[in-house]
C-alpha cells in the first residue's frame, strides 16, 4: 500500500514538473513585440526573442491583405495589477483586450529609456545599451521603426522631443512633444500627433505619460486612468473608422514597467506593497 502511494506521488510530482514547464514556455515577455512585428511585414529582425506566436496565428487567421498598418502604443507605468485595479477607470483597454487578446508579460526595466527601447528593438538593457536618455541614438542599434523604414516602409514616432531627436533623418515621420508641467496636455498633443500620423505610416509607435508622471507624485490615479484610457479610445474609433473604409489595422497596447510612485490605490482595494514585475499586452484587429 505503502508502495502504492509512494509511486503515486511520484506520477503527481512528474505531472506537476511538466505544469511548470508548460508554464514556462507560456511566459511573455515585451521583448517579444519587436520580433512580431518584423515577422508581420516579413522583415529580420535580429534578437533571441520569439516571435508571439498566438498573435502570427491570429494574424493568418484573419486574413489581412496587403493594405495594413500597425500601431504600437506604450503606456508608461501600467503594470498589471494597475490594469486590473483600475478595471473601470480603463475600460476601453479592457474592452480592446476582451475582443482581441491579452498577454501578462515580463518587463526588463523599472526605467522607462532602457525598457521602450527594449519593446522597440527586441534586446535586453545590456545588449542594446540604451539605459538613459543620453544613450539614445548613440547605441548603434536600430529599432524596429528604423529597420523597417530602411526597407521601404514608413513609420512614425510621437514622443518626448529628446527622444525624438535621434530618430529625425532615420524615419519617414517624427512627432516630438515638449515635455512640460501639465502632463495631461502633453499626452493630449501625443494623442492628437498619433491621429496625425496614422493618416501617414504604416508602423506608427506612440508613447503615453500620465499615468507613470501621477505615480510618482502621488496624485489621483483614476484621473490618469481616466484620461489616458480616453486618448486610446479616440485613437480607437479612428482606427475602426478606417477599418469600415477598408485600412486594416493591427493594433499594440502595452506597458512599459511596474507603477512607480507611492500612491497606487484602485477602485477594487489597494495597490500597495510589492508588484511584480509583469505589465498587460494587448493585441487587436481592425478589419
Amino acid at each position: 500500500m505503502k508502495t502504492e502511494v509512494k509511486e503515486a506521488r511520484k506520477s503527481e510530482v512528474k505531472e506537476e514538473r511538466k505544469r511548470e514547464v508548460k508554464e514556462a514556455v507560456k511566459k511573455h515577455s515585451l521583448l517579444q513585440i519587436a520580433p512580431t512585428i518584423a515577422e508581420i511585414f516579413s522583415i529580420p529582425l535580429k534578437t533571441d526573442a520569439k516571435s508571439l506566436e498566438e498573435v502570427l496565428n491570429f494574424v493568418h487567421k484573419s486574413g489581412i491583405g496587403g493594405n495594413f498598418r500597425v500601431i504600437l502604443l506604450v503606456i508608461d507605468s501600467l503594470d498589471w495589477q494597475f490594469f486590473k485595479d483600475f478595471a473601470s477607470s480603463l475600460r476601453r483597454m479592457h474592452a480592446l483586450a476582451s475582443s482581441g487578446l491579452l498577454f501578462k508579460c515580463e518587463t526588463v526595466s523599472e526605467h522607462t529609456t532602457p525598457a521602450i527601447a527594449s519593446i522597440l528593438t527586441g534586446l535586453r538593457p545590456e545588449s542594446h545599451g540604451i539605459l538613459t536618455e543620453n544613450d539614445v541614438g548613440k547605441s548603434g542599434v536600430d529599432s524596429i521603426l528604423e529597420i523597417l523604414d530602411a526597407h521601404g516602409i514608413k513609420t512614425a514616432a510621437v514622443l518626448e522631443e529628446k527622444g525624438a531627436k535621434p530618430l529625425k533623418g532615420k524615419i519617414s515621420f517624427v512627432f516630438p512633444v515638449r515635455d512640460r508641467e501639465d502632463i495631461l496636455d502633453y499626452d493630449e498633443e501625443v494623442k492628437e500627433k498619433t491621429l496625425l500620423a496614422l493618416k501617414k505610416a504604416s508602423m506608427i509607435f506612440a508613447h503615453f505619460r500620465a499615468i507613470d508622471r501621477f505615480a510618482h507624485r502621488s496624485l489621483d490615479m483614476r484621473e490618469a486612468a481616466r484620461f489616458t484610457d480616453e486618448n486610446v479610445g479616440e485613437i480607437v474609433n479612428a482606427v475602426a473608422a478606417d477599418a469600415a473604409k477598408g485600412v486594416e489595422t493591427l493594433f499594440f497596447l502595452c506597458g512599459d514597467h511596474r507603477t512607480h510612485g507611492g500612491m497606487r490605490r484602485g477602485e477594487g482595494g489597494s495597490g500597495s506593497g510589492e508588484r511584480e514585475d509583469s505589465v498587460p499586452l494587448i493585441f487587436r484587429i481592425f478589419a
